[in-house]
């Protein structure tokens, strides 16, 4: 039996234990507190600032929808604009920074960590239904390295492959944040059928859960050139050209400057290259949290933590767009991608600590990259040794990515071949609306068809 010095001992580091975390605790929501003071006077303030707009305008209407319409934009406006204030940003780094000084202390860092991947497997059974329904036709690829590549096959004709028209195959870039499938989301809103049926060879990187990278750094990503060798072994192409859609950009920039002999296009979908300039607001409060201490506390960044960003940028439109969608009679084209629009939201992955680190520390607060200084392992990443035509996509609605943190890639590269286009859509719109698929993507695919 243990002596009563023992006992004591014990009774007495456990008072000391319950102590800490009591403190940590009380200091966590005395913190949470103040910041959901000030989150929730910001709404009421840019709820109140656009009912008021509507009174003051000439755009009086009695049709609740254009009146909807109005306030909504309205309030979008204001909100956008409080929310880049440096006080509720700071006190939003204050309030994550208190939190995982809690998990610390507490010792329940190592649970969140596990309950976010357990969120992310739950989330791979269904995989099977994502990965056939409503989707461009593809084989899957294993890739060194753990991850995955699709091969793509029209959607319409089983495994019988689309006629290859162009000898230049296309590898698709996804970002860590999302899933690759916003880019073939559903027949008539896929990039990849778009490419598929304009007779390009199509592959995209499938990173599923990234957990083979998460003992990596942004300095060993040869994932890229691992895909790239595959490509060519499959196609007997000695180039590809390649797509970077968000994060995915930035990798394709770096491998383009880093193996310019397997690169013969850049194609640049809302990248974020100069964080010098406009922040979208979920980049300002990225800029603002400390990253380090985020990473050697989780190891890798929770999808759910990410969400939680997305939505608080705008959280009455997770409210209003049920309603709004379905108070008229839709097509069952129109739930489905809908519905799978949804899916997409929610299924964000754990992102790769060390990379998302460095990505942060690096290209976001740093700002490296379009300076000409971002060192991967011993390789210093000089933008203006990228020679090959070079196609950039922004969206002039854009509030994830704005335009201005795009375009300056423009002036750093040294191609003669290279083109802007700008488009009236935001992040998400560039993929999947109707707009954009009707004009947008078929001026990449002739652009890309001249040059493949």
């Amino acid at each position: 039996m243990a002596s009563s010095d023992t006992i004591n001992q014990r009774n007495f580091f456990s008072e000391i234990y319950a102590s800490k975390v009591l403190k940590s605790y009380f200091e966590y929501c005395s913190i949470l507190y103040d910041f959901s003071t000030k989150y929730n006077q910001i709404l009421f303030d840019a709820s109140n600032e656009s009912i008021k707009s509507y009174y003051n305008s000439d755009e009086k209407s009695t049709r609740p929808e254009k009146i909807r319409n109005f306030i909504r934009k309205e309030f979008d406006s204001n909100l956008h604009k409080k929310l880049h204030k440096e006080d509720i940003s700071q006190s939003l780094a204050e309030t994550v920074d208190s939190w995982l000084d809690f998990l610390r202390i507490s010792r329940l860092d190592k649970a969140v960590s596990a309950y976010s991947k357990f969120l992310a497997a739950s989330m791979e059974t269904f995989e099977p239904v994502r990965d056939n329904v409503d989707r461009t036709l593809s084989d899957t690829i294993r890739i060194k390295g753990g991850f995955d590549i699709h091969h793509y096959y029209h959607s319409n004709k089983g495994k019988e492959k689309e006629e290859v028209k162009h000898k230049t195959p296309i590898l698709i870039v996804s970002s860590l944040i999302n899933r690759y499938y916003i880019l073939d989301l559903v027949p008539g809103a896929s990039i990849i059928n778009d490419f598929v049926k304009d007779g390009f060879d199509v592959f995209a990187t499938d990173w599923g859960t990234t957990e083979h990278m998460f003992h990596e750094d942004i300095k060993d990503l040869d994932y890229i050139q691992n895909a790239v060798e595959k490509i060519k072994e499959i196609t007997g192409a000695n180039k590809v050209t390649l797509f970077g859609y968000c994060w995915g950009g930035v990798f394709s920039l770096v491998y383009s400057v880093m193996h310019p002999e397997n690169v013969r296009n850049l194609i640049l979908h809302a990248t974020p290259v100069d964080s010098g300039t406009e922040k979208g607001i979920v980049e300002n409060w990225t800029s603002h949290i400390d990253a380090d201490k985020l990473v050697d506390a989780l190891g890798d960044v929770p999808g759910w933590f990410v969400n939680m960003a997305f939505l608080m940028r705008n959280p009455m439109e997770s409210f209003i767009k049920y309603p709004a969608f379905f108070g008229k009679p839709k097509t069952w084209q129109e739930i489905s991608k809908f519905l799978w629009m949804e899916t997409w939201l929610y299924d964000s992955r754990p992102i790769a600590g060390k990379i998302y680190r460095g990505m942060v520390d690096q290209v976001c607060k740093e700002n490296l990259l379009v300076q000409n200084k971002l060192h991967v392992g011993d390789f210093t990443i000089d933008l203006r040794k990228i020679i090959v035509p070079v196609l950039v996509v922004v969206g002039q609605k854009d509030d994830l990515v704005p335009p201005e943190s795009s375009k300056p890639v423009l002036e750093q590269i040294s191609s003669s071949d290279k083109k802007l286009i700008e488009f009236p859509a935001g992040h998400v719109g560039l993929c999947v609306s109707s707009n954009a698929h009707e004009k947008l993507w078929p001026q990449v695919s002739k652009w890309l068809a001249k040059r493949s």
